[in-house]
């Protein structure tokens, strides 16, 4: 551990008195510790700051970091060394934790794929859209930290792999000195150009893309028919309709969660952003209410769902070579995709059936409390 302290000091060769972020940050923790106001994320500091979450590291505000080469084949390819690990994916909406071992590594081109023989670390990354990575170390009460970030161009967090007691630190320290980056200055950040463009729902051929969806054999199919058809996944819900695509209320997620939590299913929940996706399968133990936070709080999985955030619920149906693949999905105000659930699903076999029951339930429900509302104006 004493030598990847040196490692970072020796690396650590920002000038803080030249420093005018590192300067602003430090007046901002002071403030708020005068005022006597709750630690805020990095993320969260960084907003405040008006900053990507990015910057924040390359110019060591609260940290130590390295800037690593831009080979992040290289990288990802050398992860299962670390051994057991936490690895960590959000988006705005949501933060998916999931500890386990890097195996069975896959990157060819622009794309990857991790699935370790226990499912534990499941990813599927675009590897493409990654634009710097950074070794850290943090200060915390029983001493360091130490984890691996990775950003895209604009600095948004796309993967954070933190070390677990459990881990090869040894080897962690040779991943870091192998990958180490010869920069002379601060890395730049850019607005993503590569945006999706969207047509008007009015101009789609709806019973087109309804004959299309219903020919699918695998799921992965219904990616080309958004691209064909130039439609977000949530107008292709609305497009549909029932009983493809049908709308539940959000609120009721929190209900789903204990009720699964209560029973053995196995289930597979995805979050994921524009660099990547992963992807928890098992079953859920416990689940909690805390501030603004709906989260699943196990082991070895942590999900935390920023439940305001939830715009929309979808209860959708796709046609596969082994039968109807159901899946809740839930999305913010803009249309991103912020969760999806589905049950465990086994090559050649039919969806589970105690899974089906649960998207169901979430239909029955929401009907339910439309007929209420209804029945509570005509009384009015």
């Amino acid at each position: 551990m004493k030598n990847l302290t040196n490692l970072f000091e020796a690396a650590n060769s920002v000038d803080s008195a030249e420093n005018s972020l590192h300067a602003r940050f430090i007046t901002l923790q002071e403030e708020r510790t005068r005022n006597g106001e709750k630690a805020l994320r990095r993320k969260e500091l960084a907003g405040q700051l008006e900053v990507p979450e990015a910057a924040l590291i390359d110019r060591q505000c609260g940290l130590s970091s390295i800037r690593l080469k831009d080979d992040f084949a290289g990288i990802i390819n050398s992860l299962e060394s670390l051994g057991y690990i936490m690895s960590l994916t959000r988006n705005e909406s949501a933060v998916h934790e999931r500890k386990g071992c890097y195996q069975n590594v896959s990157v060819k081109g622009p794309m990857g794929l991790v699935i370790s023989d226990d499912r534990k670390i499941d990813l599927r990354i675009i590897v493409g859209r990654w634009a710097t990575g950074y070794a850290i170390q943090e200060q915390v009460n029983d001493g360091y930290r130490y984890s691996l970030q990775f950003f895209d161009q604009a600095g948004t967090a796309i993967q954070k792999i933190f070390l677990q007691a459990e881990s090869n630190f040894d080897a962690y320290q040779t991943l870091v000195e192998t990958f180490k980056g010869d920069y002379n200055s601060a890395a730049t950040y850019s607005e993503i150009a590569d945006q999706p463009e969207y047509v008007d729902s009015a101009v789609v051929d709806k019973q087109a893309l309804t004959n299309e969806w219903q020919k699918m054999t695998n799921v992965h199919q219904f990616f080309g028919i958004l691209k064909k058809h130039k439609i977000s996944r949530e107008q292709s819900f609305s497009i549909v309709g029932a009983p493809l695509a049908q709308p539940f209320d959000p609120a009721l997620v929190e209900q789903l969660l204990h009720d699964i939590a209560e029973t053995d299913l196995s289930i597979m929940c995805f979050v994921g952003n524009r660099g990547n996706i992963q992807i928890h399968t098992g079953a859920i133990e416990t689940v909690k209410k805390v501030g603004p936070w709906l989260n699943i709080l196990d082991p070895e999985f942590n999900l935390h769902l920023l439940i305001d955030n939830v715009a929309s619920g979808w209860v959708i149906s796709k046609p596969t070579e082994d039968g109807n693949v159901t899946s809740v999905e839930l999305y913010d105000g803009a249309g991103e995709t912020i969760a999806q659930f589905f049950g465990q699903r086994v090559e050649g076999q039919r969806e589970n059936t105690q899974w089906h029951a649960f998207t169901q339930q979430l239909l029955a429900q929401t009907k339910d409390a439309v007929v209420v509302e209804q029945m509570k104006v005509q009384g009015a």
